[in-house]
C-alpha cells in the first residue's frame, strides 16, 4: 500500500461520539497495517472502523473498507446478563472547550437525540421501533455483538428543527418478537431543563498534567445541580468516572474528578468529556425500567507532559536585600518550597506554599540577608 495515502479511523459511537487514537505500524513491504489503541479502548463501547487508501499504482481499497465491533465487558455497559429490560430517551447538547474561556457549541453535532432499548437476558427481539410524538417511526439498530442492545442516534445543527422533530410528549417503543410484542410508552416531559455547558475551571493545568502525580480535574459548579443529577467524565476512554449507583459515581453537586497517579501515559493527548445529566428514572413493576434525560457535554483536550520528572530550581538572582530563583513545576495540586541553613540538618523550613501553581513561578528568600549559607528544595504538596 501507499502509506502516505492509506489510513484507518476508529470512532466510539456510544453516546457521546469520540474519535479514538491509535499507534499505526506497517509490516515489511507495507502489506499489513497494525493499529494499536493508545490509550486502550474502554469496555462496553460500540466502535466503528473505516479504512481508506490506495496502492502505489493508485488502485483504491476494495470492500470491505469498514465495520464495527464492541469491546469486552467491564464496568458500565450491557453484557447480555441484564435482569430487566431498559428503555431510555435522551436529548443532548454538545460543546467544545479549547481555552480557559467558556465552551462553544460544536459546529457539526450540536444537538442530538439518543434512544436505547436493552433487553433482559431471557428475551430476544426481531426488531425495535420508536414512534415519535409526531407519529414518525424510526428503527433502532441492533448491535451485532450485543444482540440485546438496540440503539438510535440522530443529530441536528438547527435547534429549532431539533426541538420540532423531537418535542416533549410520548415516545413509544415497540419490541417485536416471534412469540409476542411489547409496547412501552416513555413520556418526555417539557419540565426537564437543559443543563448549561460544563466549563473546565483548571483548563490550563489540564494541558500539562504530570502523569506521575495524581491530578484533580475541576469544573464550575452546575447551577441547580442536585444529588439526584449525574455527572460523567471520560478521559480519552483511558479513565472514566463510575456509572450511577456505583461507588464513586459523581452527583450533580460534584466539581472535581481525581485521576490517580500513573493512570495516563506521558506525552499523550486525550480527547476528554464532561457530561451533566438531568435524569428521570421510572420503575414499572418488575418488567422494565424507563429513563428520560437531558444532558450537556463539553469536549476538551487533556495533555500530559513528556515525563514525570521532579521540580527544577533555576534562574538564581542575588541582591543585598534577598535571594530569589524560579521554580519549574509540572501540573500538580500544590508545590512546597523549603530551605535550611545547614546541609547536615534534617529540618527543612517552609519558604512558601502555592496551590495550582503555573508551570514557572518565582520564589524570594529574604532569609539570605541574615544567613551566609542557604539550601533550597521544592516538592509536590500533599
Amino acid at each position: 500500500m501507499d502509506t502516505d495515502f492509506t489510513e484507518v479511523a476508529f470512532t466510539d459511537i456510544t453516546d457521546p461520539f469520540n474519535t479514538l487514537p491509535t499507534i499505526n505500524v506497517w509490516s515489511g513491504g507495507n502489506t499489513v497495517l497494525t493499529c494499536t489503541p493508545s490509550p486502550a479502548f474502554a469496555a462496553n463501547r460500540l466502535i466503528v472502523w473505516s479504512a481508506f487508501g490506495q496502492n502505489p499504482n493508485g488502485d483504491f481499497l476494495a470492500d470491505p473498507t469498514g465495520g464495527f465491533f464492541t469491546t469486552g465487558g467491564g464496568g458500565g455497559g450491557s453484557s447480555g446478563t441484564n435482569a430487566i429490560t431498559e428503555f431510555s430517551v435522551g436529548k443532548s447538547h454538545h460543546y467544545n472547550q479549547t481555552s480557559t474561556a467558556l465552551p462553544v457549541l460544536d459546529p457539526s453535532t450540536p444537538y442530538g437525540l439518543s434512544a436505547v432499548t436493552s433487553l433482559s437476558s431471557n428475551r430476544s427481539a426481531t426488531n425495535v421501533t420508536l414512534t415519535l410524538p409526531g407519529s414518525a417511526v424510526s428503527n433502532l439498530v441492533q448491535n451485532f455483538f450485543a444482540p440485546e442492545l438496540f440503539t438510535m442516534f440522530a443529530s441536528y445543527t438547527s435547534l429549532s428543527t431539533f426541538d420540532a422533530t423531537f418535542p416533549a410528549g410520548n415516545y413509544t417503543f415497540t419490541v417485536k418478537a416471534v412469540t409476542s410484542n411489547q409496547m412501552v410508552v416513555v413520556n418526555f416531559p417539557g419540565s426537564i431543563t437543559q443543563p448549561g455547558a460544563p466549563h473546565v475551571s483548571n483548563y490550563s493545568a489540564a494541558q500539562a498534567v504530570n502523569p506521575g502525580q495524581a491530578f484533580a480535574l475541576t469544573w464550575d459548579a452546575f447551577p441547580g445541580g442536585t444529588s439526584s443529577d449525574y455527572i460523567f467524565v471520560s478521559i480519552g476512554n483511558a479513565y472514566n468516572s463510575p456509572n450511577p449507583g456505583l461507588p464513586g459515581a459523581l452527583s450533580g453537586t460534584a466539581t472535581a474528578f481525581n485521576i490517580p497517579a500513573n493512570t495516563l501515559q506521558a506525552g499523550s493527548s486525550y480527547d476528554s468529556t464532561i457530561g451533566f445529566y438531568h435524569a428521570i428514572n421510572i420503575t414499572n413493576g418488575t418488567s422494565y425500567i424507563t429513563t428520560v434525560y437531558r444532558a450537556t457535554f463539553t469536549d476538551f483536550m487533556l495533555t500530559t507532559t513528556t515525563s514525570s520528572s521532579s521540580l527544577k530550581l533555576t534562574n538564581a538572582i542575588y541582591s543585598p536585600a534577598n535571594f530569589s530563583f524560579d521554580v519549574l513545576s509540572p501540573a500538580s495540586p500544590s508545590v512546597i518550597v523549603e530551605y535550611k541553613t545547614n546541609l547536615s540538618s534534617v529540618v527543612w523550613h517552609t519558604l512558601l506554599v502555592t496551590n495550582n501553581p503555573p508551570s514557572r513561578f518565582h520564589a524570594v528568600a529574604p532569609q539570605s540577608t541574615t544567613n551566609r549559607h542557604l539550601f533550597f528544595r521544592a516538592r509536590i504538596g500533599p
